[in-house]
């Protein structure tokens, strides 16, 4: 028997307590992806005694342009006692905790399903805004607490392994970037003062007395065998060809335009981690592909994003055909091997130095941008060929770990969605889930 489905409203309650009294200072955000987040608001000259106090288990929630974002942004606090978000926000909490558990009510909001019905009720203003009254009106079933906190164990399961997966993640990039850092901007990678020549079991080069040699460009000491010259010359990439019939083709594929299975189309949301996506994106037919102004790229290409969420990086893996990439994003392939390497490349792009000059060297619009022209002016120090040779060894372990653990991220990401797309059917029998 299918358990009673409830109304929202009948089970929350609002909640509106200001920070009259400034005494709670951490301002959080929330994110499409529901969660809080650091706020980033410029609050100089705010008034922070009209921002609401928001405390353990309860919800903050945007009902604004819901139907541009097809999702509502929802989020259960739970890593803090109590912060302050914008007064813009509805707070809410359970009325009732032994009729549903607060952990429960946000799964079944973290739902597709939960976002498609919203943006279908989404009528209300140009923004496509839900009201509160449609928003307290959506259903969800409600079975006994004990079936609760079962299905909620078993989702939590799931999700902290995620988190574990996301940290070692973390530490791996980690590692990278500070090995990148202390060969290639502290320049002390191992060397063989004997032999003369990059060695793993050598000495700190720069702190041993290795040679420095001045450069007039960058106004520094570099090692010696260390060049300062342009990244065009070091990369292919062509943004703009012509198709068969001799005409600029299309810029953006329309959502229609979308197929099952195909030429896999990468947009920024699809570089996370250092990867690119290939189970969640999307795809278009191959001869769509062929009528688009971006190059296909290849495996082993390094991407990184250059439009508005600007310098997310990530390489191509292994494909047996191509993918092709939305105006946002754009791709860099190794001219000569011999003498610079995607795994370097990626390091570079993926460090503070780089990125500090790749955003602030962007031109400013709506959004901040950098062109495909601009790019090819940026400078970067290209390491010896053996020392890059030895850092390419090393940093190829650290991929090949992430890459797994990338592989299992979205494999549990999959499970979470099987997970909540159970709830409607809380009468299925709850597993233990193998990990």
């Amino acid at each position: 028997m299918l358990s009673n489905y409830k109304k929202i409203g009948d089970l929350i309650q609002l909640v509106d307590v200001r920070n009259k009294e400034l005494t709670v200072t951490k301002l959080l955000g929330l994110s499409v992806s529901k969660k809080f987040i650091p706020s980033v608001a410029n609050t100089v000259g705010t008034n922070m005694r009209n921002y609401k106090i928001i405390r353990k288990n309860q919800f903050a929630c945007s009902i604004m342009q819901v139907r541009r974002d097809k999702k509502i942004p929802v989020a259960l606090l739970e890593d803090f006692e109590e912060a302050i978000i914008s007064q813009a926000y509805p707070v809410f909490e359970v009325k009732n905790d032994d009729e549903i558990m607060p952990e429960y009510l946000m799964m079944w909001m973290s739902r597709l399903e939960f976002d498609r019905e919203a943006c279908f009720l989404a009528v209300g203003g140009v923004r496509g805004s839900l009201e509160w009254e449609d928003f307290c009106n959506m259903e969800l079933p409600v079975p006994s607490i004990k079936k609760q906190r079962a299905i909620v164990k078993e989702y939590n399961t799931v999700v902290n392994r995620i988190k574990l997966n996301e940290q070692l993640n973390q530490k791996l990039e980690e590692t990278a970037q500070a090995l990148y850092k202390h060969w290639f901007v502290d320049f002390e990678f191992p060397f063989d003062f004997t032999k003369g020549e990059p060695s793993k079991k050598g000495k700190p080069y720069k702190s041993s007395g290795g040679k420095m040699v001045w450069n007039e460009e960058l106004e520094e000491d570099i090692p010696e065998g260390f060049e300062y010259l342009s990244i065009q010359s070091l990369i292919d990439y062509e943004i703009i060809f012509k198709n068969q019939d001799g005409n600029h083709g299309e810029i953006h594929p329309k959502a229609s335009d979308y197929v099952s299975n195909g030429i896999p189309f990468i947009m920024a949301k699809d570089i996370k981690n250092g990867t690119i996506n290939l189970d969640s994106c999307s795809f278009i037919s191959k001869e769509h592909s062929e009528r688009l102004r971006i190059d296909p790229a290849i495996s082993d290409d390094v991407l990184i994003t250059h439009k508005a969420t600007m310098g997310r990086v990530g390489i191509v893996p292994k494909i047996d055909d191509y993918l092709v990439l939305t105006p946002q994003v754009t791709y860099y392939r190794v001219k000569n091997k011999n003498k610079i390497n995607k795994e370097y490349l990626y390091c570079l792009f993926c460090s503070g130095e780089f990125q500090q000059e790749f955003i602030g060297f962007s031109e400013q619009s709506t959004r901040k941008f950098l062109s495909i022209t601009n790019q090819r002016l940026l400078k970067i120090i290209l390491p010896a060929k053996e020392v890059l040779k030895m850092f390419k060894e090393k940093i190829s372990y650290l991929n090949l770990y992430k890459n797994n653990i990338n592989k299992e991220l979205n494999k549990l990401s999959e499970l979470l969605e099987v997970l909540n797309s159970k709830m409607s059917k809380v009468e299925t029998h709850i597993q233990a889930v193998p990990l």
